[in-house]
């Protein structure tokens, strides 16, 4: 429905006024101050509302809130069937300052607990409307007021003419819902008025408010009902409708790890607080007491299965500890209530539910801050013993799902879900906003889900489902990228072989099973700080510095050849750079090298004993240019007076590349290079070179015939590429087939040795090594039971191998650079 162009407030004229009108006084500033200071939340503004019936003793409570995008109804109503007020209640309603609620006549006529004390929450509704109306039914008679909050006029000096309400007697209830839109609300809110506007039905209040201010359209359903789900005391005999659905106390769905009442602390914790507090604390008629806290403390904690945070604009906090103060919560916004931080892993998971009565002399106007003083002080202590012993519980409780699991090797999770899958869900709830994000500031910095992926669906998996074992996927990501994206929704870790530190390790089977725990590690750190509530960004700020770290340590001590081709092409223009990774070049090809630099000297001096030639010296020369360097920056002269000087055999120059080489032999470069004995390599030549000398068998020898012998650009790409061309496979490509071979023929003939010759047709069945030679298989078989350590050997053409397959792969790991199968089998990554 709509609203109409006359407001429920404008038709109350139609009847007649009920005994004097009210006199209400009050300045504009101090409607301003209360509703604006002390309410600042619109949320709260209802939940007083919601407040007043649970204080009229109703046994329900119904609301209607049009959410933010419906801008035709402008109006808010909250119905309950509680004692409702007579004339003189509407009078006392508006009395600011003090409350009858307590007061004799009132408090025999009830059965609760009041939680309204100054009488002033009414005064909250005008942060979101403008008029406040009370329709309401008591002794047989229904009586009506409405106060707009714009009469109230400003007045600086504090002085103020009271404004005159006029008390309306609705003596036709038929005529009433004839004249406004009364029914239409009320069926909004799904009240049924067979029920409660019968004359039999003896008392109820309407509160509805009309013109409705900014802060009511950004009310939202969610953010409402998690206030009144969480802030309310929600029974059994005060049942509460938003907008015809019922609002159930939020923790009725979690699931639970275990619960507790807080008159079960062990006597151990009693004596801890008794000394903290320097009062006796004792459990009586189940509630903890002391001096100070003689109506005692009462409640019970949760810890539930999964966390209780969510990050939106509607949802606020399920967890931490909810103190109620006559039935009504007090920290609303402080989880903590003033502590420092707690274990977040517990604190995310943990809610306590408290009632400290005694607090209530501390409690300000407000009812949403208790004042600072030693009774404070002391119930503090208080909590932080029941977070304690929850923490207790907690750890005791993961330990025995730890313990309590398959017995069967590969079966237990030795990496336990609550390092893993539950912190992943933890936090992906907390972020959720933010779970698809790329970026370092806001977003997640190595987490990556596909697309498409269904958020909710893969939270409850995590909780709930057994573990897909993880994988580690290779891909080429760029040198600039993060070291890992981790994918939970397909259990995959994609690591970046473009990464400094993955260039360097990723090559070696057991340091690459290393590499793949440290990926694994890394992506949960991430995990771990935001589960722990530390804000995006820092997260961000904070990994981006460790990464930076992690290259240059990479880069600091370099092992992998690999990893050396690819710095030395990322050497290609920094001239310092080049002249140190040239050194470092020859040393991982096996010459003895040293970097000299300076002036008048060449960049690096290699050496090499060439047996039964005795040894040879090389000069090492670099020069690096994002251009093409000229001849005169080169000096052919100049590096042959260096060869002369230190009595080398040769030099090396190297070079992104070289003038004319475009051209053939009649180039300059290359005219200079045969005359003055240097030999023309190129950045690119040198790091293939590298990268594929280990599986090649390349060594300093290789390089020393190329450098005597071969001087111009061309004469040197003619050698290397004569060289790389046959074989076309790898030692190491060779070493991996044969012992494929050898898993292959496991179990066939059992009565019958393994000769060459069966692995030697293996092999040679494979298009790569279709043209091998016998030899050359006999020669890797050898290597092969040398490498072995017992466990292989070769007798003629017989081999003999003595452990299983694996163990065997496993000690050949040196050669093969595969780890094999782990000896122990895996609950955690798919190998």
């Amino acid at each position: 429905m709509n609203s109409p162009s006359r407001l429920i407030a404008d038709s109350l004229h139609i009847f007649e006024e009920a005994g004097e009108p009210v006199q209400v006084a009050l300045t504009n500033e101090l409607v301003q101050l209360l509703s604006d200071q002390l309410y600042q939340s619109p949320l709260k503004a209802i939940e007083e509302l919601v407040v007043n019936a649970y204080d009229a003793d109703a046994t329900e409570c119904r609301i209607y809130v049009p959410s933010p995008t419906d801008q035709d109804k402008d109006f808010i109503v909250v119905f309950d069937d509680g004692i409702g007020m007579d004339q003189q209640g509407l009078v006392d309603l508006w009395q600011i300052g003090r409350s009858n609620k307590r007061e004799e006549e009132i408090q025999r006529r009830r059965k609760r607990k009041q939680i309204g004390k100054f009488g002033i929450g009414k005064l909250a509704t005008c942060t979101i409307a403008n008029r406040l109306t009370y329709v309401t039914k008591s002794d047989n008679q229904v009586l009506s007021v409405t106060v707009d909050f714009n009469d109230f006029a400003a007045s600086p000096t504090g002085a103020s003419e009271p404004i005159t309400v006029p008390v309306w007697h609705v003596d036709d209830w038929d005529k009433f819902t004839k004249e406004t839109y009364i029914q239409g609300l009320l069926e909004l809110a799904c009240v049924d008025s067979s029920r409660f506007f019968e004359e039999n039905v003896e008392s109820w209040t309407i509160a509805i408010l009309e013109k409705l201010k900014s802060k009511a359209r950004k009310v939202t359903t969610g953010g409402l009902q998690w206030v009144l789900s969480t802030a309310m005391p929600l029974k059994p005999n005060f049942r509460l409708y938003l907008n015809c659905e019922e609002v159930l106390s939020s923790k009725e769905s979690y699931e639970k790890m275990f619960e507790f009442d807080i008159g079960e602390l062990s006597e151990t914790r009693l004596e801890s607080l008794t000394e903290n507090t320097g009062e006796e604390w004792y459990v009586k008629d189940g509630c903890l007491r002391s001096q100070s806290f003689k109506s005692g403390v009462s409640g019970n904690v949760i810890v539930t299965k999964k966390t209780l945070l969510g990050k939106s604009e509607d949802i606020e906090r399920s967890h931490g500890f909810f103190i109620r103060v006559r039935e009504r919560l007090v920290n609303e916004s402080d989880a903590l209530f003033g502590l420092k931080a707690l274990y977040h892993g517990t604190f995310n998971r943990f809610r306590a539910d408290i009632r400290a009565d005694d607090l209530d002399d501390e409690l300000k106007a407000s009812r949403e801050t208790i004042e600072e003083s030693k009774l404070k002080v002391n119930f503090r202590f208080l909590l932080r013993e029941i977070f304690n012993e929850a923490n207790k519980r907690r750890e005791d409780y993961e330990r025995m799902l730890d313990e309590d699991q398959p017995k069967r090797e590969g079966e237990r999770n030795v990496v336990s879900p609550r390092l893993v899958e539950h912190p992943v869900a933890d936090a992906i709830i907390t972020q959720v906003a933010d779970a698809l994000g790329a970026e370092a500031d806001e977003g997640w910095f190595y987490m990556a889900l596909s697309a498409g992926t269904k958020i909710d669906e893969l939270i409850q998996s995590l909780y709930t489902i057994p573990r897909s074992k993880y994988r580690y996927q290779y891909t080429r990501s760029g040198a600039t990228s993060r070291l890992v994206k981790f994918d939970p929704s397909t259990s995959t870790f994609w690591v970046n072989e473009d990464h400094d530190l993955v260039k360097e390790y990723a090559s070696e089977g057991r340091t690459r099973i290393f590499l793949e725990d440290f990926v694994t590690a890394e992506a949960l750190l991430e995990v771990y700080l935001r589960e722990s509530q530390v804000p995006p960004h820092i997260v961000g700020a904070v990994l981006e510095r460790r990464d930076e770290l992690l290259r240059s340590l990479a880069k600091d001590h370099p092992y992998s050849l690999s990893a050396i081709s690819r710095q030395l092409l990322d050497a290609a223009v920094d001239e310092h750079e080049l002249e140190v990774m040239l050194v470092v070049a020859a040393r991982a090809l096996g010459f003895v090298a040293k970097h000299i630099a300076g002036a008048g000297e060449p960049d690096g001096i290699a050496r090499f004993t060439d047996y039964p030639n005795g040894e040879k010296k090389i000069i090492l020369e670099a020069k690096s240019s994002a251009a093409v360097p000229s001849l005169s920056a080169i000096d052919f002269a100049g590096l042959h007076e260096h060869m002369q000087r230190h009595q080398a055999d040769g030099c090396l120059l190297l070079a992104p590349t070289y003038p004319g080489s475009s051209r053939k032999d009649n180039s300059g470069a290359a005219t200079r290079a045969r005359e003055q004995g240097i030999s023309c390599w190129t950045v690119d030549q040198l790091a293939r070179f590298i990268a594929v000398a280990e599986s090649r068998q390349l060594t300093a020898r290789q390089v020393l015939d190329i450098v005597l012998n071969c001087f111009s650009p061309e004469e040197v790409s003619e050698a290397i590429n004569n060289l790389l061309a046959e074989p076309t496979w790898g030692t190491r490509d060779l070493y991996q087939v044969i012992l494929d071979a050898l898993q292959e023929l496991e179990g066939r003939l059992s009565d019958s040795h393994r000769t060459v010759d069966m692995v030697a047709t293996k092999v040679s069945d494979i298009p790569l090594f279709s043209s091998i030679g016998k030899e050359d298989i006999e020669r890797a078989i050898t290597d092969l039971a040398g490498a072995s350590q017992g466990a292989m050997t070769l007798r003629g053409q017989t081999i003999i191998v003595h452990v299983s397959h694996d163990e065997l792969e496993r000690r050949l790991e040196g050669l093969t650079r595969r780890s094999g199968e782990p000896r122990k089998q895996s609950g955690f990554r798919e190998i």
